[in-house]
């Protein structure tokens, strides 16, 4: 049997698995390798290392049968993950996410597997829209002035996790020693600045945290929180948490009394809330506003927080200027454009951040995930805001052109028909001839060049991928 198969039998019997059957099948060179192919040969990421996935790809069998060797045999070291600062808005201060070379992703994604098989019920899902629905729909019952809502965030969360403590809770049902040293490297890896000499990684290193954007922090976190979410749910009051944003409400005396508790509870966990009164934790009746994932609750109606909404809106106004600014400069560079091109490349590309896009079954982009709102009058409003936008814009008369696309027709749209042709599908996109005449559409392709099939998979997986992150940013959740 190889190693595939294996993975295959010992995941559909989880419930009686050997976990180091199953540690030694994922981290088989044949596994490595099979998740390489599949999710990462066509990556533009890249980590310390400066190479991409088709650059690793090169010589990705060797390298990975070598790292095979040292994972199953303990000695396996990750390489300094890449540091990326991710605003968060004005007056806070920026999220670390640790990028890791190729080879380390797809020892990460393995990781991941690993742990999902044997953690299934902390598996993080997508759940914010999920979350909100439902919230909207019990609230529908409750009476505003008895209903005690408290909402609450875990201060800095994933930098102040306790690693120790964290081995020692999944040691519990991990006992394959090279699984939880291979865990411990992770986490213990430092994230360093780009360029930065070798000799001074060991000053980027850290004693508590998780690194965050790795394909293992979300469920470490989750599996670490499990025993604190366990309990809270048994209080009396109805528990939410998704990463560090936490919602309970009901009566007024259980949901004090669940608050203290949560407190108390993270303690022990190095981790802590931010006080009553400092803005981040509300604790009051329902009739009051309240916020919630980037949402805001003003019962019954349900919005979007200012700062979320004003982020998207610059997102758009950026749009705006990289086309008034940069039109010369790409009409120089790329003779194969117009004015007139450039204009309709223009119009699809703002068109898809107003509409979002799915790709591989997930919706992305700002209406995709605030589709829960109620107050549609904060759509009308952005999209005047948008249609105003084309006042200052003398290549389009000073006036939105008739194919602008409209948030409040999206949001119905990506609701209730997201594969009705309002919003790009790219799942539709499954050959080279649709990738080509979709590139050719966007201007990303000299008609005059020549691209093998290969070549034009690339091109369109790396603008893919720059598209889906600009929507992802759109989203505006913004944890840790």
């Amino acid at each position: 049997m190889g190693s595939m198969e294996l993975v295959s039998e010992v995941v559909s019997t989880a419930a009686t698995i050997d976990d180091e059957v199953l540690f030694n099948a994922l981290f088989a060179p044949e596994a490595l390798e099979v998740a390489f192919n599949e999710e990462f040969a066509s990556t533009t990421g890249k980590g310390v290392d400066r190479l991409n996935g088709f650059q690793f790809g090169l010589n990705a069998r060797l390298d990975l049968t070598v790292a095979s060797v040292k994972i199953l045999n303990g000695r396996f070291r990750f390489s300094p993950f890449l540091e990326v600062l991710r605003t968060k808005g004005r007056d806070k201060l920026p999220r670390l996410i640790g990028i890791p070379t190729v080879r380390d992703r797809v020892v990460l994604h393995q990781l991941n597997k690993y742990l999902a098989v044997l953690f299934p019920a902390r598996v993080p899902k997508n759940v914010a829209g999920t979350y909100v629905r439902a919230i909207a729909e019990d609230l529908k019952s409750r009476s505003p002035t008895d209903t005690w809502v408290c909402s609450t965030d875990i201060r800095t969360f994933y930098d102040s996790i306790k690693r120790d403590r964290l081995l020692k809770v999944l040691a519990k049902r991990v006992k394959c020693k090279s699984a939880i040293k291979l865990i411990g490297h992770a986490i213990s890896t430092p994230t360093v600045p780009k360029n930065i000499h070798r000799s001074r990684h060991k000053d980027f290193r850290s004693e508590v945290g998780v690194p965050q954007g790795l394909a293992i922090s979300n469920i470490l976190a989750s599996i670490y929180m499990q025993d604190v979410d366990e309990a809270m749910a048994k209080l009396g009051v109805t528990y939410y948490r998704y990463v560090d944003d936490v919602l309970m409400y009901g009566a007024e005396a259980p949901v004090q009394s669940a608050f203290r508790s949560l407190r108390s509870r993270l303690v022990p966990r190095g981790l802590s809330l931010h006080p009553v009164g400092s803005g981040k934790t509300l604790i009051q009746p329902l009739s009051k506003p309240f916020g919630y994932l980037g949402y805001t609750f003003h019962w019954p109606v349900i919005s979007v927080r200012d700062a979320t909404t004003e982020r998207f809106l610059q997102s758009i106004v950026a749009k705006f200027s990289d086309y008034t600014h940069n039109k010369t400069r790409r009409l120089a560079k790329f003779k194969y454009l117009d004015q007139d091109r450039l204009k309709e490349i223009f119009l699809l590309e703002l068109n898809e951040r107003i509409t979002g896009a799915i790709s591989q079954r997930k919706r992305y982009g700002w209406i995709a995930y605030f589709n829960q709102i109620s107050d549609l009058s904060l759509l009308h409003r952005l999209d005047a805001a948008i249609e105003g936008m084309f006042e200052r814009m003398p290549d389009f008369g000073r006036k939105a052109p008739s194919k602008l696309k409209k948030l409040r027709r999206a949001y119905f749209e990506m609701k209730f028909n997201p594969h009705g042709g309002y919003v790009r599908n790219y799942d539709n996109i499954s050959n080279s001839i649709e990738m080509l005449a979709f590139l050719t559409e966007r201007g990303r392709i000299d008609p005059a060049e020549t691209l093998t099939d290969l070549e034009i998979k690339n091109r369109y997986e790396k603008y893919l991928h720059h598209i889906l992150a600009a929507m992802h940013a759109d989203e505006g959740v913004v944890y840790g």
